[in-house]
């Protein structure tokens, strides 16, 4: 993940120069007129994360949510960057990146099963509670390309299509001081990571007050229905919303804060098993620019 990062981010900051030598177009000049845009800034999300299962008859188990069962902190800060770059007056491609890593300790509630060895033969379930160690990661590669429809002095209004690439870890995990001799079933880290590719239609609208203070807002959404094969579906819906305000000390540098919203809803079925999950992360970011 982190080389596909590094290869994109070269491709965007050496594909311009080969246009220096060229005289700058009028509306280079204009506040919205910049060729390409780094940020980097802290990021303080909101997080909320659900998931829920069932069984091989469709029974769906309970809801479980990885910041109250599990205990996984709903307000992590971290670090984010972000490259625009306006590859014509009316063609643009935007990168964003960040990573956010989660992991906590909490007693929870397991069922362990025990065999009684005298006849009549039984299994019995004992409710037992145990030290549990969880970890929820996200990392995040979000791509976009946007067509301005409107593109003037004052204000920008484009539509486009975007990618976002969230590679999702998640592990689980008995603690060691766990003493019952049944825990040993439980003790072994369990982690599943998958890189999951969100696409989201696009709109963007940006407005110059002035040649210092510029407004920001970007919504992609997506909702869709998907039947992958006989008997098997796929659902979701994404919202990524950004919405903010940057002012431009300088020629080349100043200063944006922005609240960034990501909400997703996946729902798969197979035959009789089901499964859902809802992550949500929303939260405001202050960074610094660089402008060219």
């Amino acid at each position: 993940m982190k080389k596909y990062g590094l290869l994109l981010i070269s491709i965007v900051l050496l594909s311009p120069l080969a246009v220096t030598a060229k005289e700058k177009p009028e509306w280079r000049s204009w506040p919205l007129g910049d060729r390409l845009i780094g940020t980097v800034g802290y990021y303080k999300p909101t997080l909320d994360t659900k998931a829920v299962v069932s069984d091989s008859d469709g029974n769906l188990g309970a809801l479980i949510s990885f910041e109250e069962t599990l205990g996984l902190s709903d307000n992590k800060g971290t670090a984010i960057a972000a490259i625009a770059w306006r590859i014509s007056k009316r063609n643009s491609l935007t990168m964003n990146y960040f990573k956010l890593s989660r992991d906590a300790t909490q007693n929870s509630e397991v069922g362990i099963f025990i065999t009684n060895p005298m006849p009549p033969p039984e299994s019995i379930e004992v409710k037992v509670t145990l030290p549990i160690t969880a970890a929820f990661d996200i990392e995040s590669i979000d791509l976009s390309y946007a067509f301005s429809i409107i593109f003037t002095e004052k204000m920008n209004l484009a539509v486009g299509i975007g990618l976002a690439l969230q590679e999702l870890t998640f592990g689980l995990q008995a603690s060691d001081d766990c003493t019952i001799p049944a825990c040993s079933d439980f003790g072994a880290p369990r982690t599943v990571s998958s890189t999951v590719p969100l696409p989201t239609i696009n709109f963007l609208f940006q407005y110059a007050i002035n040649d210092k203070w510029i407004i920001d807002t970007n919504i992609g959404y997506l909702d869709v229905e998907l039947e992958l094969e006989q008997s098997e579906n796929l659902g979701g819906r994404i919202i990524n919303l950004t919405a903010g305000i940057r002012w431009k000390t300088w020629d080349h540098f100043g200063f944006n804060l922005a609240y960034k919203l990501f909400d997703v809803e996946i729902d798969y079925a197979k035959r009789n098993l089901r499964a859902a999950a809802e992550y949500k992360y929303k939260g405001f970011m202050l960074g610094m620019q660089g402008f060219y």
